[in-house]
Parts: C-alpha cells; sequence; structure tokens
C-alpha cells in the first residue's frame, strides 16, 4: 500500500510539473503570436508609406513635365518674339526723318 501512495506522490508531481511546463509553453506561444501581430502591423504601415511615396513621386513627375512642358512653350514663344523684333527693326530702319 505504501508502494501505491508513493507512486501516487509521483505521479501527482509529474502531472503538476507537466502542467507547468505547458502554462510555461503557452506563455511562449502568446509571446510568439504578439511578436508576429507587431510584424504584420509593421508590414502594413511599410506598405502603406511605400504607397504614399509612389504616390509623391508620381505627383513630381507630373509637375516636372508640366514645367518641362512649359519651358518649351517659353522658348518658342522667345524665338516668336525675336522674329517680331528684328521685323520690327527692319520696319523702323527704312523710316527717314527730313
Amino acid at each position: 500500500m505504501e508502494e501505491g501512495v508513493k507512486e501516487v506522490e509521483a505521479g501527482t508531481r509529474d502531472a503538476a510539473r507537466s502542467g507547468e511546463a505547458l502554462q510555461e509553453i503557452l506563455q511562449q506561444i502568446n509571446n510568439v503570436t504578439m511578436q508576429v501581430n507587431q510584424i504584420a502591423t509593421a508590414a502594413e504601415e511599410q506598405t502603406a508609406t511605400t504607397s504614399e511615396i509612389s504616390n509623391n513621386i508620381y505627383q513630381i513627375t507630373e509637375v516636372v513635365h508640366g514645367t518641362a512642358k512649359g519651358a518649351l512653350e517659353s522658348v518658342a514663344a522667345a524665338r516668336q518674339l525675336s522674329v517680331v523684333a528684328e521685323n520690327l527693326q527692319s520696319l523702323v530702319g527704312q523710316f527717314r526723318l527730313v
């Protein structure tokens, strides 16, 4: 009978240690889950930031294209103005004061 009691006590101790080990495993699972959630949140934030940067680059590109177009138009207008100025100078040169 005494041997049976010792086996039950040993079994109880083993069960208690198993319960503690399972509790530690559960705590580690919770820690890993929390870290995975943090990683997922950081990845979402990076995706949003990347999208915002991409959008900003697109807008900058549009502004640069508009500026380049305006510069080309200014060059064309300056050339036309130069031709008009030359014509005007030629016409003024034809007048003689008497």
